[in-house]
């Protein structure tokens, strides 16, 4: 059974402000679950994550790593036969245990949900895959940058109910939203991004602007190069790494996006 994105826990809710005082309550918390991902029956990956659209998770993450290409390199269905706690936290990709292992990075064996490893080898090792640099002809108007953020949180109901996921969204130039994924980790609702987008046969997605709820670390704007994006839109701040990676491979990067402000840190002829 599918865990869901939402549980609902007993609390006790304080207001030093008021005349309520000490209140039981209930409240509603994003779910943290692993998904396992098994080639040939086997474990390959264990993710945390929330659960809803783990088809493009895990689509997007094994595309970012470069596992797969194409969304019909993999059958991913959810075995049979699960014990209790594995229901709905188990995708089988359909590929042979040695093709997956011979690809796959050994620091993705284990992912987080707040945070991926990154340092600077792996710019070496996106060179080494000859990822190339993004070209794109997108333009966008400042404006159209600064309404970003507040849009993306427009449609993040997983966050308006829990106040507890991250969103990542992909706009067109007009800031038409594309597709947007929640998730308790950041670089989880980016990879069901790129999953959506290979699923939808739309890579690269060079036509195309990344909004992503929090923060800039390496990892998102790695799997955003992965990706084709040219342009990336932040709440919050990147990281000098984010920064370096998004200068080598002609990303624009865009932070601190908000009350219709933002900082401009790479590439930045893309905005008019």
């Amino acid at each position: 059974m599918d865990p869901g994105p939402v549980d609902s826990r007993n609390i006790e809710r304080i207001a030093l402000d008021g005349d309520d005082g000490r209140v039981s309550a209930r409240d509603d918390v994003a779910v943290e679950a692993p998904l396992e991902l098994r080639a040939g029956g086997e474990p390959v990956i264990m993710m945390m994550r929330t659960p809803g659209h783990d088809e493009d998770l895990a689509l997007g993450l094994l595309f970012a790593e470069g596992v797969v290409t194409t969304a019909d390199q993999l059958t991913l269905v959810r075995p049979e036969g699960l014990v209790a706690g594995e229901e709905g936290n188990v995708l089988e990709t359909g590929m042979a245990i040695e093709i997956v292992r011979g690809r796959l990075p050994e620091r993705a064996v284990y992912s987080s949900s707040s945070c991926g490893v990154c340092g600077k080898s792996s710019i070496a090792a996106l060179e080494q895959r000859q990822i190339a640099a993004v070209h794109s002809g997108l333009e966008i108007s400042s404006a159209v940058v600064a309404s970003l953020p507040e849009r993306l949180l427009t449609a993040q109901a997983g966050f308006a109910q829990t106040g507890g996921l991250h969103a990542a969204a992909a706009f067109d130039s007009s800031g038409a939203m594309l597709a947007i994924r929640e998730d308790v980790g950041r670089h989880n609702a980016v990879d069901k991004i790129v999953g959506w987008a290979l699923a939808e046969q739309r890579l690269p997605l060079s036509d195309a602007v990344l909004c992503v709820s929090g923060r800039l670390s390496f990892e998102i704007v790695q799997k955003a190069v992965v990706a084709g994006f040219p342009v990336i839109v932040a709440v919050s701040a990147p990281s000098s790494l984010a920064i370096d990676l998004a200068e080598r491979f002609r990303v624009t990067l865009c932070g601190f996006a908000r009350q219709r402000r933002f900082n401009i840190y790479s590439h930045g002829a893309r905005i008019r």
